[in-house]
């Protein structure tokens, strides 16, 4: 028997999860229906779906008439808190998209509600789905480079995710809770340590400006000229089977206050640290992702996109004299988020069925969150190391997971 999911926000992320869970699963999750104020957002969803999908007004209406099995919440980062507060005499399964929300102090409410929730409630950090990110995470239980004890993350992108919500903190939370949480949320899978306290320093190297918050690129006389104007980021060549952007919100507004360029350094339990570093203003070819995890036995490299096409790799160097290494590759069929979506997606459906229990967890999602926020804390303060306890409320420090 088909199960049925309802969608509140039929974004980027709505849209691309209502094709992904039906596909993935070869229908057997259908669409209850979709609240999405914005008439756009919805017609937009439909084309990509290519069909109609019933909408409803809120969220109480979606639950009286279109009776769905499990919720996805994909809504814009900042209304996640009240869009999740609707739900609580819904007890069948909810999926959050990432991050929880844009503040410490909602994201602290998300996880409470949770405590005292009936039903599962499960979080879309889907890089843990990823075969390439499993694989990783198998190697190192089994003790591939032996005891794990630094680490070097970086990521590189262009100036697209600041031509959304995604430009200002209140909209997005900043690009250490709305894009490095990926990263961080993989670093504590790997590790299976304890964030301890970070440090990190950061700037607006080439985002922000003086023109009006409402400048969209198509009505910019400078378009033609400008590097970072809309068009220019379009995949070419790779095939990725992603989900075109409405917003061409300029990156040069007054309002602009997200960094876009930021290293930190961490130090996790068991005596682990390393850097998280990201930058969005000079894409890098083969360079979206990039992990090195060093251990007492050898080193580890997963380049998540490598140049020239949208691969993955694994490099083992293990600990010899003979100097010889290991590589796996993997390919993701056009897939986004490094093929984590039908597994996403299965998962969901066993959870609807009552076959399994939530695979990415609130506590994992507020561990990295929360570390994140340190993060954009220390460099908010002159880039001191900030203790991950100054930001957790007392009452939800057993949230914070990792041994």
């Amino acid at each position: 028997m088909k199960k049925r999911i309802g969608i509140i926000g039929f974004g980027e992320m709505g849209k691309r999860h209502a094709l992904e869970f039906r596909e993935s699963t070869m229908g057997e999750i259908a669409i209850a229906g979709v609240v999405e104020p914005n008439d756009e957002m919805y017609e937009n969803g439909c084309a990509w779906n290519k069909c109609d999908i019933p909408r409803y007004g809120s969220v109480e209406e979606l639950l009286e008439k279109g009776a769905p099995d499990g919720i996805l919440i994909t809504s814009p980062n900042f209304t996640h808190l009240a869009n999740l507060k609707k739900l609580d005499s819904f007890h069948g399964p909810i999926l959050v998209e990432k991050p929880l929300d844009t503040s410490p102090e909602k994201i602290s409410d998300i996880v409470r509600f949770v405590k005292q929730h009936k039903g599962p409630v499960m979080v879309d950090h889907c890089m843990r789905y990823s075969p390439i990110i499993r694989k990783a995470r198998e190697l190192i239980e089994k003790g591939a480079i032996g005891k794990v004890c630094s680490f070097q993350f970086t990521q590189r992108d262009g100036a697209g995710m600041y031509h959304n919500f995604r430009r200002t903190r209140a909209g997005g939370g900043g690009f250490m809770v709305e894009k490095a949480t990926h990263d961080l949320d993989v670093m504590l899978f790997f590790t299976d340590a304890r964030p301890e306290s970070v440090m990190m320093v950061s700037a607006q190297h080439a985002v922000g400006g003086d023109k009006p918050d409402d400048l969209t690129c198509s009505e910019c006389a400078e378009r033609g000229r400008c590097r970072y104007a809309k068009e220019s980021y379009v995949m070419k060549g790779l095939k990725v089977n992603d989900v075109a952007k409405l917003n061409e919100l300029c990156v040069f507004a007054k309002c602009v206050d997200v960094p876009d360029n930021e290293t930190c350094t961490i130090r996790l339990s068991n005596g682990i640290f390393g850097t998280y570093s990201h930058s969005y203003f000079v894409p890098v070819p083969g360079h979206s992702r990039i992990y090195e995890i060093l251990g007492t036995e050898g080193a580890m490299y997963l380049t998540l996109s490598r140049e020239g096409s949208y691969e993955g790799e694994i490099k083992i160097y293990p600990f010899n004299r003979e100097l010889t290494t290991e590589t796996l590759s993997f390919k993701y069929d056009g897939k986004i988020h490094y093929y984590a979506g039908p597994f996403l997606a299965r998962h969901f459906l066993s959870l609807m069925k009552g076959e399994t229990t939530p695979f990415t967890t609130v506590p994992q999602a507020f561990t990295a969150e929360m570390l994140g926020f340190a993060a954009i804390r220390s460099s908010m303060e002159g880039s001191r190391w900030v203790e991950l306890s100054e930001i957790v409320p007392r009452d939800l420090a057993d949230s914070i997971v990792g041994k």
